[in-house]
């Protein structure tokens, strides 16, 4: 896991965790995200240094390549994230090799923001990222009354067809 490091002064950089283990696909998020200064990317290399990470920094937004080697599914990995209060909000993308629609469905019901396919394109990647980004600052913002995320994916859980 690699960071680089937050200024001292100056507004808080918003956060990017991305999980995978493909370098080369790390060098192009890294290429796309190389002018943005008001944002900071997080790297970890597999799920249990991604959830390590998440829980140490905070991220506002967390991709994670869904088809990442080892024990566990996508979906536990997203309970997991959203059981911890550090990053129970952060919208999460994931990027995936299979996007038929049964994936699609059965990613966005496990509480993934999105579902991105693999290889990554530059423009869904970084409308995604600049929506999560949006909606990310809207959870943590301390006029918000109401937890946006929380209620929208208790909709889901308990079996309505629309978010609430």
């Amino acid at each position: 896991m690699i960071a680089r490091p937050t200024p001292k002064t100056g507004p808080r950089r918003r956060r990017l965790l991305y999980i995978d283990d493909h370098a080369e696909s790390i060098a192009l998020v890294e290429g796309l995200l190389a002018d943005r200064k008001d944002l900071l990317l997080l790297r970890a290399a597999d799920t249990n240094l991604g959830i390590e990470c998440a829980r140490g920094e905070r991220p506002d937004v967390i991709l994670i390549n869904i088809d990442l080697p080892g024990p566990g599914s996508a979906a536990a990995l997203v309970g997991l994230l959203r059981a911890d209060p550090a990053t129970d909000t952060a919208p999460i993308l994931a990027l995936g090799a299979s996007l038929a629609p049964e994936a699609i469905v059965k990613g966005l019901e496990a509480g993934f923001f999105q579902v991105l396919a693999k290889p990554l394109q530059a423009g869904p990647f970084m409308e995604a990222l600049a929506f999560a980004l949006e909606f990310a600052a809207v959870e943590r913002s301390e006029e918000n009354p109401v937890l946006l995320r929380r209620h929208w994916h208790k909709g889901f859980r308990d079996g309505q067809s629309q978010p609430l």
